[in-house]
């Protein structure tokens, strides 16, 4: 039976902890990605707008931290009000949920999902078949990238920590329509940690990663639609209130997406959702925009919608060889959440004004991956930053090549990754002071701290 304390690596006790350390198993799992580069670096990576925005609008570090949150707080209530059916299905810790929340974007590159699908391109362009996915990075940090001991690559944490990460539990499809082409959580170099984690041929999220997947899409729903609202972006009151607005707003959604059934119920039921919002939202026009009124009313809205959208849910299980636990969401909770995430989409993600940011951004990320490809496939040890040398050294060691060859491993195909690596451990400030310095448009500083 596979214990779910048990760690990537067991340097101390059984278990990996250090003697005399009082901590759980699992607090110390949360401890460490708390205090890990690859965490910080979130202040200065994209949520939706570019993290250079501004304390106005969230980036992915205040994004991680809220999510953490809500997912601890998730995790408590059903324990409380469900605990023999949670240690049924094999247990629910918070610190677990709570690590898995933290770290869920970990692997996000600069810039957001553009650098994402940027990076996705280069590398299955230059023979990389998994490509690049923000998920299967995070993985890639937890159990190989981070930095945190020298016996060992990785943040060692336990396989009930690396299994609440798995939000698609598997590696990529070579079929390019199919779902797990698009989303994964595991590339072929790591698939040894993912062996650790889950018993093989296990697809299935665990109740705890359902929880912080669940987490996830509560928080960024809330903030993200509280952010644009005070930008002045999304017209919450026209959507409430004027009938066109709102049927303009559902002919699009059905004509980029027919079948989908959330659109569906909102053409069905208008009113329902325009309540929704009124009830949720309408200032009443008695605040002007961004007084300390309205703030306050906006932050007690989005508190009272967290909890609303924590209370909808319960602990449901599937009865079989190994009963299965699963989170039952209350269908006009879904159905909102859906709505929320789709006017921030509608009015924000796809306004043409990102368009000229995201065309700058790719082309940053597409001139970077090919420099330090070039400089990986060259030897060109001036280039690659210092915390990659140890690695790249290792793929250079002879022996080492040996050994990949004979399990019948590409050492090229492992370039290809480490560059990947290195353009998604960037943060936007350091993705846009080396583009700029390495295409000669700004010279910089010999004393300028070049990494």
């Amino acid at each position: 039976m596979w214990s779910r304390e048990e760690r990537q690596y067991n340097p101390f006790d059984g278990q990996g902890n250090k003697p005399g350390d009082r901590r759980r198993s699992f607090q110390i799992d949360r401890d460490r990605i708390l205090y890990c580069s690859a965490f910080r670096r979130l202040a200065q990576v994209t949520q939706v707008v570019t993290a250079q925005e501004g304390h106005v609008f969230h980036n992915r570090l205040t994004h991680s931290l809220k999510v953490g949150q809500v997912a601890k707080r998730l995790a408590e209530r059903l324990l409380e009000l469900q605990p023999e059916m949670a240690n049924q299905i094999g247990g629910i810790d918070p610190d677990v949920v709570e690590a898995a929340a933290l770290s869920h974007d970990l692997g996000h590159p600069p810039f957001g999902h553009t650098a994402e699908e940027e990076l996705d391109k280069c590398a299955v362009k230059h023979g990389l078949k998994d490509g690049f996915e923000g998920n299967a990075q995070s993985f890639r940090i937890l159990t190989k990238l981070a930095i945190h001991r020298i016996d060992y690559y990785g943040l060692n944490l336990t396989r009930a920590t690396l299994n609440a990460v798995l939000k698609y539990p598997w590696l990529r499809s070579s079929k390019r329509n199919s779902r797990k082409w698009r989303k994964y959580s595991v590339y072929n170099l790591d698939q040894e940690a993912f062996n650790f984690a889950r018993p093989p041929g296990d697809e299935t999220q665990t109740i705890e990663a359902s929880i912080m997947d669940y987490a996830d899409d509560i928080t960024y729903s809330v903030h993200d639609l509280e952010d644009f609202y005070l930008a002045g972006l999304i017209p919450l009151e026209l959507l409430a209130t004027d009938r066109d607005e709102l049927n303009h707003f559902i002919t699009e959604w059905l004509r980029e997406f027919p079948q989908n059934k959330t659109a569906q119920i909102v053409k069905a039921e208008p009113k329902r959702f325009q309540n929704f919002l009124d009830a949720t939202y309408n200032m009443g026009g008695q605040y002007r925009q961004g007084t300390f009124e309205q703030k306050a009313q906006i932050k007690r809205i989005s508190s009272q919608l967290i909890q609303n959208y924590i209370k909808s849910v319960k602990l449901g299980i599937e009865y079989g060889i190994s009963d299965r636990g699963y989170l039952q969401q209350h269908p006009h909770k879904e159905q909102e959440l859906k709505f929320l995430q789709r006017i921030v989409w509608y009015y924000v993600i796809s306004n043409p004004r990102l368009a000229t940011q995201r065309f700058g951004q790719k082309r940053i990320v597409r001139t970077l991956f090919t420099m330090y490809l070039e400089a990986i496939e060259s030897g060109d040890l001036s280039f690659i930053p210092v915390r990659f040398v140890r690695e790249y050294l290792a793929l250079c060691d002879r022996d080492y090549r040996r050994s990949r060859e004979n399990q019948g491993e590409d050492i090229s195909q492992e370039k290809v990754r480490m560059a990947v690596d290195i353009v998604a451990s960037l943060s936007e400030a350091e993705a846009v002071l080396k583009y700029r310095r390495l295409t000669g448009i700004s010279q910089g500083s010999f004393l300028d701290y070049w990494e």
